[in-house]
């Protein structure tokens, strides 16, 4: 019978790694991805900046673009279509398709494509050990090529905004998400339970497989960034801590109302090697931001942080053009 269970075992593992390779080879698929190539989303005024040139948030004066994929030697002899920009947590996608629309191959990974239109989803959930290990595989596989790793890992049991009281709303009887996490428990508090506690070790998973991840990239000379809220305890997981200790590398923070988007979102964008710098911008207060306020839906408080997941078109434009 163990016999017949290590066949079992070996076919089904046949059988996923199958799954993965026709996966993979869609979204590899010059024609399908160019097939889905439509506009996300209307351009606004300040969207329709030319990518040759990215102006400072700060000064307004145009600044040269980093023409990372053209000028580094490794790529020699290759062409944009050649190469490879990786986003990892892609979740709508939005970097990916405008690096899709600069001419670049692109590889969006996320664990389902429920967020993302027109475009097509590798789907890895970094959680299982083995979806983990085939998508390693991949990366290894394309190293060669790839011009790119991006990893947004969701900061939903890392944010501080847990911290927020929130009196108005729980005199009233709504549930407030509370603390996960703290800096002297960046793994998470002692007195997690329930699904506070299984939420959290998994995302624990995820941010060691980030980890491993940016790891693979420094090893094999492959440019990669990490983006987190400025103030996000993921910063502090220990095995993230420690790879910005070993490997400093490059953080550059920014709102994202100085990008296009409409709140004024600190993030730090963390890279390997020093392609970002031009992206550091302070709100200058120079326009509305829309509220953090919680709404309330039927019985529940929605939160306006989920809205800001989604980077804003301006910035990814812009990410895009230090790429290129």
């Amino acid at each position: 019978s163990s016999d017949l269970s290590t066949d079992v075992d070996k076919d089904n593992k046949a059988a996923f790694l199958k799954r993965k390779l026709l996966d993979v080879k869609q979204v590899f698929s010059a024609k399908a991805q160019m097939d889905h190539q439509h506009p996300d989303s209307p351009q606004t005024a300040v969207e329709q900046q030319p990518l040759g040139k990215v102006t400072s948030p700060e000064t307004g004066a145009g600044c040269g673009v980093t023409n990372n994929a053209q000028g580094d030697g490794k790529f020699h002899g290759k062409t944009l279509q050649d190469l490879l920009f990786v986003e990892i947590f892609a979740g709508t996608a939005r970097l990916s398709k405008v690096a899709r629309e600069q001419g670049l191959g692109i590889l969006p990974v996320d664990k389902t494509a429920t967020r993302a239109t027109q475009v097509f989803i590798a789907n890895y959930d970094l959680t299982s050990p083995e979806e983990m290990s085939s998508l390693m595989t991949l990366l290894a596989a394309e190293k060669e090529r790839i011009l790119a790793v991006h990893l947004a890992p969701a900061c939903g049991t890392a944010s501080k905004a847990r911290e927020k009281k929130l009196w108005s709303f729980r005199n009233k009887g709504f549930k407030v998400p509370g603390p996960l996490r703290s800096k002297e428990k960046p793994m998470g508090l002692d007195n997690l339970e329930g699904l506070d506690k299984i939420r959290t070790e998994a995302a624990n998973i995820v941010y060691s497989a980030t980890a491993v991840i940016i790891k693979f990239c420094i090893g094999n000379m492959i440019l990669c960034s990490l983006e987190n809220p400025e103030n996000s305890l993921f910063w502090h997981y220990p095995d993230i801590a420690e790879i910005l200790r070993v490997h400093v590398g490059f953080s550059v923070y920014f709102h994202h109302c100085m990008h296009g988007g409409t709140r004024n979102k600190k993030t730090r964008w963390w890279s390997s090697e020093d392609v970002f710098s031009t992206l550091s911008a302070t709100c200058d207060g120079s326009h509305k931001h829309a509220t953090w306020n919680p709404k309330v839906v039927g019985s529940q408080l929605t939160f306006p942080t989920a809205e800001e997941a989604a980077y804003p078109m301006l910035l990814c434009k812009r990410v895009v053009a230090l790429l290129v």
